[in-house]
C-alpha cells in the first residue's frame, strides 16, 4: 500500500455461515432435478481505497451490507474472499454497547474500552476528564451501564471514539440514537478530527449528515457494489433510485394516488391534477437550476371561493421541508369556482441537486383550510456544470450582487 493509503479493499466478498451448508443445499437441489442454490453473499466484489485523512460515507438501504463491511474493516469477522488491508488504530463504533461490560460503571468501562484500544492505563487516565465532560452523563457516569437508556450508550461510546487517538474511526448509525445537542455536538467533533488528518468510514441512513461530513461515499445495494465518487453525486443517484422504487413500490400495490398524492378528504375544492411545466410550456418532471417552473394546478371547487389563499411547498423526498410560498397580497385577484386551473411561475428555480415533492395548501382569509394535498406532483433538479463551478454543497441557490 502506498504510503497515503490505509484502507485497501479488493475483491471483498463475505459470506456468513459455514460453506458446507450452501454446498450441501445445492446437492440436495441437483438430486430432485432443482436448479442449484445460489450462495448467499452478504457482500461481493468490493473494491475501494481510503486516503489517510479522509471521511468516506458508507450508504444504501436496508440489508445492503453497511455494516457487514464495518465489521469486516474492524476484523471483527473475516472476509471469505478476497483481501483487506487496515493500516493504523481502528476504534469501531460498530454497537452501542459494543466491548462494553454491563455490569461496569461507566467511568469503568471508558477504562475497558481505551485498554481494548491499546491505550496504557495512564492514557486513558489522562483523557478520563474530558471524556466524562463530553458525554455528559453526570451522576449516571458512575453508575452501571445495563441502567442506561440506548442514548446514554451512544453518547458513552462515542465520547470514548472521539477522544482517544485513534487513526481510524468506523461510526455505524451511532448518531441516531443521541439527542439533537449531542448529535450537533458529536457532528462538530468530528469534523475537527477530519481536520486534524483522522480517517473516518461513516454509515448513516441520514443523507443530510452523510453530505455534510464526507468527501465521498460509496453506495451499496443486496451486497454489491454499485457505486463511489464525490459525495453530492452518490447521493444524487442514490435519492434518485430511492424515488423510482418508491413510485414502483405504489404503483404496484395500486397505491399511488392514496399515498404519494395525499390528498385533502372532504375539501370544499379538490386538486384534481398537478402539472411542472417549463418556460416553453411543455411538461417536464426534471429541471435545472435556475430554470423558469410554471405549476399549473387543475381543481374542482363545490362551493364559489373568493381571495383563496394559496401556498405551495417543497420538501425533498426524505421529508424535509425546504421553503414555501403563497399568493399573500395578491389573492383578491382570484376567485375559483367549479372547475378550473390556476399557475403560479418561478422565475429562476434555486433549489439544487435532489428529489423533491409539491405540497399545495387553498386557504379561506379566515385561515380556514378548504383543499390541498401533500406530494402532488414529484420532480428532480440538476445542477448545470457553470452554476456548479459557483455552488457545492447545500440544497438552494442563494442569488447575491458582489461589488468592493
Amino acid at each position: 500500500m502506498s504510503s497515503d493509503i490505509v484502507i485497501r479493499v479488493e475483491g471483498l466478498y463475505k459470506q456468513y455461515g459455514l460453506p458446507l451448508m450452501p454446498m450441501l443445499r445445492s446437492a440436495a437441489a441437483r438430486l430432485r432435478g432443482r436448479p442449484a442454490v445460489e450462495p448467499r453473499w452478504s457482500l461481493r466484489d468490493i473494491n475501494f481505497e481510503v486516503k489517510s485523512g479522509e471521511t468516506l460515507g458508507i450508504i444504501g438501504y436496508n440489508g445492503a451490507g453497511k455494516s457487514t463491511l464495518l465489521k469486516v474493516l474492524a476484523r471483527v469477522t473475516p472476509p471469505t474472499r478476497g483481501s483487506v488491508e487496515v493500516r493504523g488504530r481502528v476504534f469501531p463504533m460498530i454497537e452501542l454497547n459494543a466491548g462494553m461490560n454491563m455490569e461496569l460503571t461507566g467511568r469503568e468501562n471508558v477504562l475497558l474500552l481505551g485498554i481494548l484500544m491499546g491505550m496504557s492505563r495512564a492514557e486513558i487516565r489522562a483523557k478520563l476528564p474530558e471524556i466524562e465532560a463530553f458525554c455528559e452523563l453526570g451522576r449516571w457516569f458512575d453508575e452501571s451501564v445495563w441502567k442506561y437508556s440506548s442514548g446514554m450508550l451512544a453518547r458513552l461510546g462515542f465520547s470514548v471514539a472521539l477522544n482517544v487517538d485513534a487513526d481510524i474511526l468506523l461510526v455505524d448509525e451511532v448518531l441516531a440514537v443521541g439527542d439533537i445537542t449531542f448529535q450537533r455536538k458529536s457532528l462538530d467533533r468530528m469534523e475537527r478530527m477530519q481536520q486534524s488528518g483522522k480517517t473516518v468510514l461513516f454509515v448513516s441512513h441520514s443523507i443530510r449528515q452523510v453530505e455534510r461530513l464526507c468527501d465521498r461515499v460509496l453506495l451499496l445495494n443486496e451486497g454489491r457494489q454499485v457505486a463511489i465518487g464525490k459525495a453530492n453525486e452518490i447521493v444524487s443517484q442514490y435519492y434518485e433510485t430511492a424515488n423510482t422504487r418508491i413510485l414502483e413500490h405504489y404503483a404496484a400495490n395500486g397505491e399511488k394516488h392514496t399515498i404519494v398524492q395525499e390528498k385533502l378528504q372532504n375539501a370544499v375544492i379538490d386538486i384534481l391534477n398537478v402539472h411542472l411545466l417549463d418556460g416553453g410550456e411543455n411538461p417536464k418532471n426534471h429541471f435545472h437550476t435556475g430554470d423558469m417552473v410554471i405549476i399549473e394546478v387543475e381543481y374542482e371547487a363545490h362551493q364559489p371561493v373568493e381571495c383563496p389563499i394559496i401556498g405551495f411547498g417543497i420538501n425533498t423526498v426524505d421529508a424535509l421541508y425546504i421553503s414555501g410560498f403563497a399568493n399573500k397580497g395578491f389573492e383578491s385577484e382570484m376567485s375559483l369556482h367549479g372547475r378550473g386551473r390556476f399557475r403560479c411561475t418561478i422565475p429562476r428555480l434555486p433549489l439544487l441537486n435532489g428529489i423533491y415533492q409539491l405540497d399545495v395548501k387553498i386557504k379561506h382569509t379566515n385561515d380556514s383550510i378548504l383543499g390541498g394535498g401533500r406530494g402532488l406532483a414529484v420532480f428532480s433538479v440538476t445542477v448545470p456544470g457553470e452554476v456548479r463551478l459557483a455552488v457545492d454543497y447545500g440544497l438552494v441557490m442563494i442569488e447575491a450582487e458582489w461589488g468592493k
